[in-house]
């Protein structure tokens, strides 16, 4: 169930990264090769790659590459975590505020307050105003995560009880979409879609596998682990990634 790191990478050409030491650089040169991309932990760094992971990078170029905002969100909060407060420049702390990273209200409010001559009302009033930005964002990704999940649900059971899952979970579905609930291993003291997915805590004994749907290919486990992915991890396919086209 766990979220799973990525890493942000970049090409190089003649032993100089794509965005950091080149502003600018010909398709031509990149030799069929996209400039950016993500893999995630454990993954080996494609040849002709480099590891560009900082919270700028992430901020500047991950969007081009990640599948949702959310990516790049928790990205840059688990470089925020590793890193700690006190351990990132002026210009990081403005980018965790931006992507509702920080560790408290009040720490990035004395941010703003010493870096940006901002009163305490205003500082306060910049991180809520922040944090809505950011919620707004949210919404979208998690809504389009859950779009493509419905497609990953509809690839192991059938219409017929996939209907039936979707009108079951549509509650934790609107928690999951408009408040970010994903459930008790995500800190967010409420069960949620993840625990559903699982049978665990509130839904032990009683989640998705106990409805007792036929599963049209793999395993519970290939299922719940599809589910996690899209999600959760943020690793899915859309139909550009599937050579599909709206035509």
């Amino acid at each position: 169930m766990e979220w799973t790191a990525k890493h942000l990478l970049a090409y190089q050409i003649s032993g100089q990264t794509v965005g950091i030491d080149l502003d600018g650089w010909n398709d031509a040169d990149l030799n069929g090769n996209p400039a950016f991309q993500v893999i995630t932990s454990g993954q080996t760094v494609p040849s002709g790659y480099t590891d560009i992971d900082s919270i700028e990078n992430w901020d500047k170029f991950g969007l081009q590459v990640a599948n949702d905002y959310a990516v790049v969100k928790f990205e840059i909060k688990d470089i925020v975590n590793l890193s700690g407060w006190t351990g990132l420049t002026n210009v990081e702390k403005d980018l965790a505020i931006k992507y509702y990273a920080y560790p408290d209200v009040t720490s990035a409010v004395i941010h703003l307050m010493t870096t940006k001559g901002m009163t305490q009302a205003q500082a306060q009033q910049y991180v809520l105003v922040s944090w809505h930005k950011h919620h707004l964002k949210n919404i979208v990704a998690y809504r389009q995560r859950w779009d493509y999940a419905k497609l990953n649900v509809l690839s192991f059971i059938s219409r017929a009880d996939g209907e039936d899952l979707f009108n079951t979970v549509k509650p934790l579905v609107d928690l999951y979409i408009e408040v970010g609930i994903l459930g008790w291993e995500y800190n967010d003291y409420e069960d949620g879609i993840v625990d559903y997915i699982y049978s665990t805590h509130g839904f032990t004994g009683q989640g998705l596998e106990e409805n007792g749907y036929t599963l049209l290919q793999g395993t519970w486990t290939d299922f719940k682990e599809s589910l996690n992915n899209v999600l959760v991890r943020g690793i899915y396919y859309k139909y550009n990634d599937l050579g599909i086209n709206d035509g």
